[in-house]
């Protein structure tokens, strides 16, 4: 794995388990089904597996980053229960939604609006377990995210200025079955996510 790219889910890692007295056998099971049901930012299950792995095998100092009480060498064995626990679940379901690089607007920008999404930016990231950032070119929030069943979205803060909405936008070629998805696999209610 070049450079140091699997330093940041294994911070995410260890950030999440900096508080944890003893670092078990249990935690490790819950943590590594954790991380495949919701892997790290923008990572696939098998990105996150290969850092952890990688980082078992020749990452230095995995503490680095997260003051913790755990030595490197308690982490390095805890790390290798979760990597063992990821393999022991293989085959790996999809998660029904994972978030997509930012680079990924400029595939979506131009996407037709195919829902109104009625929700504030704070209350959208709650339903949906995902986070907004801001739209480089226009200042508004924006949120990427692919779907297991292939079809890719942008949710755009303020899309219409005149009611405050967000918009689902999407080049799917049936967009209900895009807004079928979404209340099936999250928190998003029918009616605060409608069809325009």
């Amino acid at each position: 794995m070049p450079g140091e790219s699997w330093r940041r889910p294994v911070d995410g890692l260890v950030y999440c388990v900096q508080f944890a007295e003893e670092l078990t056998d249990e935690l490790a099971a819950r943590e590594a089904q954790r991380f495949l049901a919701e892997p790290y930012v923008t990572l696939t299950q098998q990105e996150q597996y290969d850092a952890f792995a990688y980082a078992v095998a020749n990452g230095a100092d995995l503490g680095a980053n997260i003051p913790q009480p755990h030595s490197d060498e308690t982490l390095r064995m805890f790390l290798s229960k979760v990597v063992a626990e990821m393999d022991r679940q293989r085959p790996w379901t999809e998660p029904p939604l994972r978030a997509l690089p930012h680079y990924r607007w400029s595939d979506l920008t131009d996407a037709p609006p195919v829902a109104a999404l009625k929700l504030s930016v704070t209350d959208a990231m709650q339903r949906l377990r995902y986070t907004f950032d801001d739209d480089p070119d226009e200042g508004r929030e924006i949120c990427l995210l692919g779907l297991a069943n292939g079809f890719e979205v942008a949710l755009v803060d303020n899309y219409w200025p005149e009611t405050g909405n967000m918009a689902v936008l999407t080049r799917a070629a049936q967009p209900q079955q895009v807004i079928e998805y979404l209340l099936a696999n999250t928190d998003l209610t029918e009616s605060e996510l409608t069809p325009v």
